[in-house]
């Protein structure tokens, strides 16, 4: 056995270790990988046309007041909406110190939370990313904090960008993506810089020539993806704005037209694969982070 893969192996066992003595010393909840998805699911839709609530951050402050592994459906929803305050027709994302602290938890209780949300984070859920040096993690974090910033200026959720991002450039690795730093498949319709014909699909597995915008840099396409959903109206008037959520975001890029993508059955399918991306590296988690503060 090499040397590194030796490493390897003490390195997560002495992490798997900590993480029963923490569950063990602190009484934390047990959770099964189902129970963690059917938390994250109801928490997306009591966010729905609200704002995005982290369902870690409702994992932690239930395991204080229920068995994680029986919650019921609307003590999920209850725990959620404590997070979604909403001001007028505006609402705004709690953090979850301002949760704990109008919960009048004890100190004991404030521990509990703090301290099963880290293992959510770092130890307890089949649902993270995985190794931090894949090729997804690294492509999804090099483009996160511009997705991020966008997102204050235009309003597209930063889980929608990283996922259009890794949908259309098939993780970076595309020849649009690697020669023309084109993420965003983004045609030359309108477009007054440099341009490439390459070949592409539409459709069902239909593969023609098309004219594509050519961009200096990764950072200039982020930039003008958000540009050009902004400029084109049929974004607007399909709802992506207005839309607080990235499951309402992904279905009016959909009806949009942003692709033309259909299954064999010749049904619209951009949507569905977004959405499915999103739930997969958990990117809604970083909307949740861009969104407090914000209404």
């Amino acid at each position: 056995m090499k040397r590194a893969s030796l490493g390897k192996i003490i390195f997560f066992t002495l992490i798997l270790i900590a993480a029963l003595i923490l569950i063990k010393f602190y009484n934390i909840n047990s959770i099964s990988i189902e129970k963690m998805k059917e938390i994250q699911h109801v928490v997306d839709e009591t966010s729905i046309g609200k704002i995005q609530v982290n369902w870690k951050d409702v994992a932690a402050i239930a395991s204080v007041d229920y068995s994680l592994d029986t919650m019921t459906k609307q003590e999920i929803e209850n725990t959620a909406k404590l997070f979604i305050e909403k001001k007028k027709t505006l609402y705004r994302l709690k953090e979850i110190d301002e949760v704990i602290e109008a919960l009048a938890y004890t100190e004991k209780q404030k521990k509990e939370v703090h301290v099963y949300l880290k293992y959510l984070n770092d130890e307890g859920t089949g649902l993270n990313i995985g190794n931090k040096d894949s090729l997804q993690v690294s492509f999804i974090s090099s483009i996160k904090g511009g997705a991020i910033d966008n997102y204050k200026e235009y309003g597209i959720l930063p889980s929608i960008t990283i996922a259009q991002a890794i949908l259309e450039s098939g993780w970076g690795k595309s020849e649009l993506s690697v020669k023309y730093n084109n993420v965003f498949g983004i045609k030359s319709h309108n477009w007054d810089g440099k341009s490439v014909n390459i070949r592409t699909s539409e459709f069902h597995e239909e593969n023609i020539q098309a004219d594509f915008r050519v961009y200096d840099t990764i950072s200039d396409s982020l930039q003008d993806h958000s540009v050009f959903l902004t400029e084109n109206p049929r974004y607007e008037k399909n709802g992506l704005f207005s839309s607080k959520t990235y499951t309402e975001q992904a279905t009016a890029l959909q009806e949009a037209g942003y692709s033309t993508l259909e299954n064999e059955a010749g049904e619209k399918i951009y949507g569905a694969l977004l959405i499915e991306l999103i739930n997969q590296y958990q990117l809604q988690l970083i909307d949740s982070e861009a969104q407090l503060g914000y209404s």
